[in-house]
């Protein structure tokens, strides 16, 4: 399963993804969020870059919190 799955996802529930993201890392804020957009890409590696978190696991947890 790739990026590619969750953007529709993303897309159409992007700030309420973006909210719970910001909830579970504290290094992540609204600003940050508002910066990245609604783009999963930008969402993803704005989380990695403010947490040091690596890309591929901060991808996996944006999946999990899509499919809820």
């Amino acid at each position: 399963m790739g990026l590619d799955d969750i953007k529709d996802d993303l897309m159409g529930r992007a700030q309420d993804i973006k909210s719970r993201l910001v909830q579970e890392f504290d290094e992540v804020n609204d600003s940050d969020m508002d910066e990245a957009g609604d783009d999963p890409d930008r969402i993803i590696d704005k989380v990695s870059e403010k947490t040091g978190k690596p890309r591929e696991e901060v991808e996996q947890r944006v999946r999990e919190v899509a499919s809820h």
